[in-house]
């Protein structure tokens, strides 16, 4: 229960950090039961992520902006992945998205 929380908590402070200067942060989040799944997606109005790195934004100490503007390590969204392989889940961005990003995980219904 604590990591589940640990996950939500990374992705709305993600949402936060990486938000507009010039806007109001806005941040969605939507769960959906299917099929023996729940799909959980964040939302948020922020900057976005390029759909080139939607795959690298998952790995251990990787930054897409330089140090200074944003803080952080860069291993929040890699530990978002490891709670969701220990639970059976998966996480993705969905590239789709381009009014800021949008995070969608799923896991099993236990």
């Amino acid at each position: 229960k604590f990591l589940l929380i640990q996950l939500l908590q990374n992705l709305i402070q993600n949402a936060i950090k990486y938000r507009k200067d010039d806007i109001k942060p806005k941040i969605t989040i939507e769960a959906e039961k299917n099929k023996g799944f729940v799909t959980v997606s964040v939302t948020d109005n922020g900057i976005g992520i390029n759909a080139e790195y939607a795959e690298k934004i998952f790995d251990v100490f990787q930054r897409l902006h330089g140090e200074g503007r944003y803080e952080g390590t860069g291993i929040g969204l890699a530990i978002c992945r490891r709670i969701l392989d220990a639970h059976h889940g998966e996480i993705w961005l969905d590239e789709k998205y381009k009014k800021g990003s949008k995070f969608v995980f799923k896991l099993p219904v236990v």
